[in-house]
């Protein structure tokens, strides 16, 4: 399930957890643009929690509305990443690399409120000190 949660005007929580459907994907994209009509920037916390479960169809629906993809990805300012597997966090900080002029940062489920702190822009420390 993907569920969208409105943060502020500017930011918005996903979480993903359990089985994702392509309906998932439909509804959290519509949720974005209408964001997206009211403001030119776009913060995003993607809480990923547990293992996922989906199939190819997700990536099909997902090939359907690139465009709208690709008019988000442009919004983006920020973008925490929470995820409990450590291959999603592993994926994430790849995936940071290759969207420039994006301030992308990725979070061990431990991190969690210092992630959403940071997202917020309650703080420019992107990780507290160990």
């Amino acid at each position: 399930m993907l569920t969208t949660i409105p943060l502020n005007p500017t930011a918005v929580e996903i979480v993903a957890e359990g089985d994702l459907t392509r309906d998932d994907v439909t509804r959290v994209l519509a949720d974005i643009a209408l964001m997206l009509g009211t403001t030119d920037r776009l913060d995003l916390l993607a809480d990923v929690r547990g293992p996922l479960h989906y199939s190819f169809g997700i990536f099909a629906e997902e090939m359907k509305h690139l465009p709208e993809i690709f008019r988000i990805v442009r919004a983006l300012g920020r973008v925490a990443v929470i995820a409990d597997e450590s291959w999603i966090r592993t994926a994430a900080k790849i995936e940071s690399k290759l969207i420039p002029g994006v301030d992308y940062e990725v979070y061990s489920r431990a991190e969690a409120a210092h992630a959403r702190e940071w997202l917020l822009r309650h703080t420019d420390v992107a990780h507290q000190a160990a």
